[in-house]
C-alpha cells in the first residue's frame, strides 16, 4: 500500500511539475530525490502540508535532519512557485495555493494539514 501511494504521489508531482520545470530543473530534481523522505515524514506525522503550499514541522522536538529536510523542500517549493507564477503570469501566492490544494487533495488518510490559522487537522 505504501508503495502504491508513493508511486501515486510521485506521478502526481511529476504531472504537476513536468510542464513547468523545463527551463530550470534543479529544484524539481531535488524535490524528486527528497520525495521518499517527505512521504516518510508525512506518514509518521512529524510534518504536514500547509494551505500556504509549504511543508511544516509538527511539534517542537524535530531533529536537525528533519529541520534541514523541511527547509530544503520549502526552498525548492518557493522556486517552483516563482517559476509557476512566471509561466502563468500569476502570483507566487496563487501558485502556492494551487499546489497546496493539489497536495491536500492527494493526501493520504492519516496525513496532517495546517490551516491558515495554524491549526492542524488530520485527514
Amino acid at each position: 500500500m505504501k508503495t502504491h501511494f508513493s508511486l501515486l504521489l510521485l506521478t502526481t508531482l511529476s504531472l504537476l511539475l513536468g510542464p513547468f520545470v523545463q527551463a530550470d530543473t534543479s529544484y524539481a530534481t531535488s524535490m524528486k530525490e527528497r520525495l521518499s523522505k517527505v512521504i516518510k515524514a508525512k506518514g509518521t506525522g512529524t510534518v504536514g502540508e500547509g494551505v500556504d503550499g509549504f511543508l511544516h514541522i509538527r511539534g517542537d522536538d524535530a531533529s536537525t535532519e528533519l529541520e534541514k529536510m523541511v527547509a530544503a523542500e520549502n526552498k525548492d517549493r518557493k522556486a517552483l512557485f516563482a517559476s509557476l507564477a512566471k509561466k502563468t503570469e500569476g502570483s507566487t501566492a496563487e501558485a502556492a495555493k494551487v499546489f497546496a490544494k493539489a497536495m491536500i487533495g492527494k493526501g493520504k488518510k492519516g496525513h496532517w494539514f495546517r490551516s491558515s490559522k495554524g491549526t492542524w487537522k488530520q485527514k
